[in-house]
């Protein structure tokens, strides 16, 4: 095949592709979690079925009932504790702008004493845009954090909506599961599909299933560290930085290395080396977590996968972080299946 052709095919399969994610798949959602977790737990089920003779949807509606109850009660826990905290920081956000002004002033004054030059447009410049952002938050973020609670209730119940939608498609899945799968072998178009997905699982699935692990694990040394830190925010905070770590060349440092230089202007230098020690432990777990979790990596260079995050981001929002690498591996397994 022409290299032309080839482009065009490939052009062709990132359009078809991107159509499918951006305008079917948010119908289809539910039922696509539904067979993924079909998938997962059917040789868990048929291992207990063959124990204790039950039928497979009622052994999934008891690890369903199960789980829900689990995650269900440390969501509640969570929560409490995140809305506690965010108003909180709602509540002091003068205190804290204030406080950052000063900051700025002092880095001000410092730079004229120590260079000699004049920072008055610099001052302006960060002065015109602190006030710019502080309006929007004091506008926009801060009434609906204090006073809108019930927006979050309603999101709360469509999530609930959800999960009960899920249950019902996983139960009624598992029922025929073996039975659907093996009249649709019989197709062509299913082995091909069967094919790209197996490949897409093992690559793909256990690459994100690696990072989700690693992201959790550095939520938590996050969230306790700041928490033996004395940070007022920890969970916050280390949720958020947790987050930010899953993004290419950005990671914990974007937020501890500059807590700790604030802490180092305002000389509270033991806790700026604790914030730069929790910098290091989060590193650190990640250089040894990601060899031994991820054992094949999807054979993108990171400067492909930077470019496929922030095109996810554009194009799905804050969902593209995920969309996009599983948009990429879509279109390079389909790719080779049809070669």
């Amino acid at each position: 095949m022409s290299e032309g052709k080839k482009l065009l095919r490939g052009a062709g399969v990132t359009l078809a592709v991107y159509f499918v994610i951006k305008y079917l798949l948010p119908y289809v959602t539910p039922f696509l979690i539904a067979y993924v977790l079909v998938h997962m737990l059917n040789p868990v089920v048929e291992a207990i079925r063959k124990k204790l003779n039950w039928k497979k949807e009622v052994i999934v509606s008891v690890l369903l009932a199960v789980i829900l109850v689990l995650f269900s009660g440390l969501f509640y826990i969570i929560y409490c504790q995140l809305m506690v905290q965010i108003r909180k920081i709602a509540m002091n956000f003068d205190y804290y702008y204030s406080c950052f002004c000063n900051i700025v002033d002092d880095c001000c004054l410092m730079a004229e004493k120590s260079f000699g030059i004049r920072v008055d447009e610099v001052r302006e410049f960060v002065y015109t845009s602190l006030e710019h952002a502080s309006q929007q938050i004091r506008v926009y973020i801060i009434p609906g954090i204090v006073n809108y609670s019930v927006r979050y209730l309603k999101k709360i119940a469509d999530a609930g909506l959800f999960l009960m939608m899920l249950f019902v498609a996983v139960i009624l899945l598992m029922k025929d599961y073996d039975e659907m799968k093996e009249k649709l072998q019989k197709y062509e178009w299913y082995r091909h599909y069967h094919n790209i997905s197996k490949r897409m699982w093992k690559q793909g699935g256990m690459y994100m299933k690696a990072q989700m692990m690693i992201i959790l694990v550095i939520m938590v040394i996050c969230t306790v560290g700041l928490w033996a830190l004395g940070n007022p925010y920890f969970l916050v905070l280390g949720i958020l930085i947790g987050l930010m770590d899953a993004l290419p060349f950005i990671g914990t440092g974007t937020v501890l290395i500059p807590l700790s230089v604030v802490l180092l202007f305002q000389q509270n230098f033991r806790l700026a080396a604790g914030y730069v020690g929790l910098f290091l432990l989060t590193y650190v777990a990640r250089e040894l977590l990601e060899p031994r979790l991820i054992g094949a990596k999807l054979g993108v260079y990171p400067f492909v996968m930077i470019v496929v995050v922030y095109v996810g981001l554009y194009l799905f929002g804050a969902a593209g972080v995920i969309l996009g690498p599983v948009m990429l591996l879509t279109v390079m397994e389909i790719l080779r299946e049809f070669q």
